[in-house]
C-alpha cells in the first residue's frame, strides 16, 4: 500500500513540475508573455491530473504482473512462472554445464485438516509452510507453488545429495513447527536431478513426481530420490 502511495506521488510530482517548467519556456521564450497565476495554475492542473494518469496506469500493470506470475495465496511464484525459469535453468546448463535439481513436496493428508478445521485454517497453514521455506531457501532457489498443497523448489548448482539434503531439512523444519491447530503437520518430498543428457523440463519434473509419490507410499514425512 505504502508502495503504491509512493508511486502515485512520484509520478504526479514530476508531472507537476514538468508542466511548470515547459509553461515557463513556452510563456517566456516562445509567446513573450507575462507570467500570472493564472498561467501557473492551469499548467500545474493539467501536470497534476496527468502524473496521477501515468501512475495509474504504472500500478495496474504491476498488479497485473503480480497476477500473472505470483500465487493470490502464498504470493510466490506460481507453476507457470516456475516452468520459465526451469527451462532457462536447463538452457544454462546444457549450454555452460554444470547441474540443478528438483524438490516436489506435498502436505501430507491436508484434506483432513480442511475437512476438520476449515479451508480458512488451511489457507493458513500454505502459508505457515511457504513462510518456512522462503525462510530456509537460498536466494538463487526458485520456490513456487505447483497446485493445491504441492509445492516445486528448483536448486541451482545442487546435485542430488545436496537437494536431498536441503531437502531433510526442510521437512524437520516443518515437522516441528508449532503450527496453529493441535496436530502435527508434515510433509513428502521428492527429489530428483537434471540430467543433461536425457532430461526435458517434463521428465525431470515426473521424476520428482514419481519420487513423492514414492515418498506417499513408504509412510509419509520423508524424503525420496528417483535417479
Amino acid at each position: 500500500m505504502q508502495k503504491t502511495i509512493s508511486t502515485y506521488i512520484l509520478y504526479i510530482l514530476l508531472a507537476c513540475v514538468f508542466t511548470a517548467l515547459l509553461n515557463v519556456v513556452h510563456s517566456l521564450f516562445v509567446l513573450h508573455l507575462p507570467l500570472t497565476p493564472s498561467s501557473f495554475a492551469i499548467p500545474l492542473l493539467a501536470g497534476f491530473l496527468f502524473g496521477y494518469a501515468f501512475a495509474h496506469i504504472k500500478v495496474l500493470s504491476r498488479q497485473l504482473s503480480e497476477i500473472a506470475y505470483t500465487d493470490s495465496l502464498t504470493h510466490i511464484y506460481n507453476r507457470l512462472h516456475f516452468s520459465r525459469f526451469l527451462d532457462i535453468e536447463i538452457g544454462k546448463v546444457k549450454r555452460y554445464g554444470g547441474t540443478f535439481s528438483i524438490i516436489f513436496l506435498d502436505l501430507d493428508h491436508f484434506k483432513s485438516i480442511n475437512d476438520n478445521y476449515g479451508h480458512l485454517i488451511g489457507d493458513k497453514i500454505l502459508r505457515c509452510v511457504t513462510d518456512i521455506i522462503s525462510s530456509a531457501n537460498r536466494s538463487a532457489d526458485i520456490f513456487a507453488r505447483y497446485g493445491g498443497e504441492e509445492f516445486i523448489i528448483l536448486t541451482p548448482s545442487t546435485d542430488i545429495n545436496g537437494a536431498c539434503a536441503h531437502a531433510e531439512r526442510l521437512r524437520k523444519d516443518i515437522e516441528t513447527y508449532d503450527f496453529p491447530i493441535d496436530r502435527k503437520v508434515t510433509c513428502s518430498f521428492g527429489v530428483a536431478e537434471f540430467d543433461p543428457a536425457h532430461d526435458t523440463a517434463e521428465s525431470i519434473t515426473a521424476r520428482a513426481d514419481n519420487a513423492l509419490y514414492l515418498a506417499k507410499e513408504n509412510g509419509r514425512n520423508r524424503v525420496e530420490h528417483l535417479p
